[in-house]
């Protein structure tokens, strides 16, 4: 089977959010990848060889000259090392990135990628050459992906599916900024024209499947990351006091929620006249000094830098609770409600037992607590309530390390969602 990836962003595991494609295709049986994806940054991965790379710089230059956007890309699988070139490139374009945010430069950048010019006949020759027996576009809905999404499909009958790992189409959003809802509506009037045309739309979030279902009357599935469950790191013990982890970024707030789980412990700590628990924060983000204040409490909590990805299994090893958190303000509970953040396999596979806080429409919240395979918070009420519990009983870290466990192996293995998109693929081709 020839599966044709479209990407918003490189496949890169080491700098770039697209580690879903290696954790689901790493592996994946009888199966040829070809990537189209919209960045010129290096690829680096162990599944995929063949790309046609598309950047914004060069949509932009199209514009106004005669040169087209778009070129192939040969990956050597076994020298995964980034490309010198490419990795230049990559950092001068996220220092621009950085530079021009807010809504004004999304919707510039949405104007350029859809105006910019491809290079049509290098795309189509990429795609005759890949001969796709089917499309997975892999996305938050935008107009780059949707554009790229309708060339695509002209040139080939292959069947499309899609994956989803945000709020795309709904208007239960929070914003002042009327540009906002112009990018809204616009990105809107795309995925109206493209959803229909998906046999199968795979999400992360009940009420997400069950909207398009009703709007576009498109199949829908539920998928999220895959794990690998070992049950020899399953906690047996509890260390005093409770070593509580997390691990992540600190956007949308997700610092807010850390620093009113702090306060909590440090309320309890007040009450008991002791050291009941200790949290320590692993962030690759550069913290503000009200950010650091806030985080950075003594015996209570205290922040670290990051860790590389092989050594986070050995902190995990050390801790006791695993902590997946997200913003509770308004903006970000319906920004990323139907989100399913990729953390959330890593705590279930780490052995730990789960802690999750978020909003209680959160789609990975209410999957945990279906589960449960997690305790869980939606309010600071509920925050201490659970802490508490945990001080008069322990064994419940213990009885949660097992539970996340047992969900990871029934629901999550590798082996089983690979099975699964294989099956689901092979349907559709045949159908």
């Amino acid at each position: 089977m020839r599966i044709l990836l479209l990407l918003s962003e490189s496949w890169n595991d080491q700098t770039a959010p697209n580690n879903n494609m290696s954790n689901w295709f790493t592996g994946f049986p009888d199966a040829e990848i070809w990537t189209i994806s919209g960045s010129s940054f290096p690829p680096s991965n162990n599944c995929c060889t063949h790309y046609f790379l598309i950047s914004e710089g060069e949509m932009l230059r199209s514009l106004f000259t005669r040169i087209r956007a778009g070129k192939e890309y040969l990956q050597d699988t076994n020298d995964i090392s980034p490309n010198v070139e490419f990795l230049t490139d990559m950092t001068e374009r996220k220092a621009f990135k950085n530079r021009f945010s807010g809504e004004l430069a999304r919707l510039c950048r949405d104007l350029v990628w859809r105006y910019g010019k491809y290079d049509l006949d290098a795309l189509e020759h990429f795609i005759q050459c890949c001969k796709p027996d089917i499309i997975f576009s892999q996305r938050k809905g935008s107009v780059k992906m949707c554009r790229m999404e309708q060339i695509v499909s002209s040139m080939t009958d292959a069947p499309m599916v899609a994956y989803t790992g945000d709020d795309e189409y709904s208007l239960r959003q929070f914003s002042l900024n009327p540009l906002f809802w112009l990018r809204r509506f616009w990105t809107r009037s795309w995925l109206r024209r493209s959803i229909p045309n998906y046999k199968l739309f795979y999400c992360q979030s009940r009420r997400q499947m069950e909207e398009f279902q009703r709007l576009f009357a498109v199949p829908t599935k539920f998928l999220v990351k895959c794990g690998s469950f070992d049950g020899s790191r399953v906690h047996t013990d509890v260390a005093e006091p409770i070593r509580m982890v997390y691990a992540g970024k600190l956007y949308c707030n997700r610092w807010k929620t850390l620093n009113t789980i702090i306060d909590a412990i440090e309320t309890i700590h007040l009450q008991l006249g002791r050291q009941a628990f200790q949290l320590s924060i692993y962030t690759a983000d550069k913290l503000t000094k009200q950010q650091s204040r806030c985080l950075n409490r003594g015996e209570s909590a205290h922040v670290y830098p990051p860790v590389a990805a092989n050594i986070l299994p050995n902190i995990y090893a050390k801790s006791d609770i695993a902590l997946h958190v997200e913003g509770l303000d308004i903006r970000n509970r319906l920004l990323t409600q139907d989100s399913f953040s990729t953390k959330v396999m890593d705590c279930m596979a780490s052995g730990c037992a789960v802690m999750a806080v978020c909003w209680e429409e959160h789609a990975a919240l209410q999957y945990l607590k279906e589960q449960d395979a997690a305790m869980t918070a939606s309010s600071i009420e509920e925050i201490r309530l659970q802490l508490e519990k945990l001080v008069d009983h322990p064994e419940t870290v213990c009885e949660y390390s097992r539970k996340a466990y047992q969900c990871g192996t029934n629901n999550h293995e590798r082996r089983k969602i690979q099975e699964m998109l294989f099956d689901d693929f092979k349907r559709i081709v045949n159908e």
